[in-house]
């Protein structure tokens, strides 16, 4: 039984690009002007994922959020390639290469450096430097982690298995971004903004390396 055609996968990604690439540019509008829908947004938001804080929640925050860190970053973006290029999936290694390496870790730095916003000055859980807007763990990981899913999708027969480490990876994603407003390092608008233009580049990146390709064994395995 199909799932989705080509087609219907396609029209799904430029969907989720447009509402990335949308939810960049409102977010960054936002700041720009300093508006104080987005300040008050913020606050509502972080008042809502941060409360309670508990060491229970803090200690499991500071481990998961390492895995978005940019050293965890490089090394996985490092053996992956490799693996890839080892396999011959060239394509694939250039794919994962581009999306990690310049648009996760150098777009992510160039943007901040233009927008230059300070970090929420509440108390932080774990040490952060820099700017805070976009930010990079939530760049990081939709792109990194989206990648895996996307390549994935694309090189993995079995549908129970692509299921599985989907589901996860997303879940993953998910808590990462989260665990940036809980530590008190970004403002939620930081990380929805970074997360919405790493989906655009993952799907823009997705189109240009593999427009003809589709996802692998459609047919429930």
């Amino acid at each position: 039984m199909l799932v989705f055609s080509s087609k219907q996968w396609q029209q799904i990604r430029w969907v989720a690009a447009g509402i990335g690439l949308a939810t960049f540019l409102v977010l960054l509008m936002g700041q720009l002007t300093d508006a104080q829908w987005l300040h008050q947004t913020d606050q509502a938001l972080t008042h809502l994922i941060r409360h309670p804080v508990t060491p229970e929640r803090t200690w499991f925050f500071r481990n998961i959020t390492r895995l978005g860190n940019v050293k965890f970053t490089m090394l996985v973006m490092l053996v992956f390639t490799l693996g890839l290029w080892w396999r011959k999936k060239r394509f694939g290694a250039g794919f994962f290469l581009i999306n990690v390496g310049i648009f996760a870790l150098v777009v992510n730095t160039l943007i901040k450096h233009w927008i230059e916003r300070p970090r929420p000055t509440i108390l932080h859980l774990v040490y952060a430097g820099g700017f805070s807007f976009p930010s990079g763990h939530s760049m990081n990981v939709v792109l990194m982690y989206g990648s895996l899913m996307i390549l994935c999708n694309l090189y993995v027969d079995r549908f129970a298995l692509r299921l599985v480490f989907n589901a996860l990876l997303l879940l993953l994603i998910i808590t990462i971004i989260v665990s940036r407003v809980y530590l008190g390092v970004h403002f939620p608008s930081d990380v929805l903004a970074g997360a919405g233009l790493a989906t655009f580049e993952l799907m823009l990146s997705r189109f240009l390396f593999f427009k003809n390709e589709s996802v692998s064994a459609k047919h429930v395995n």
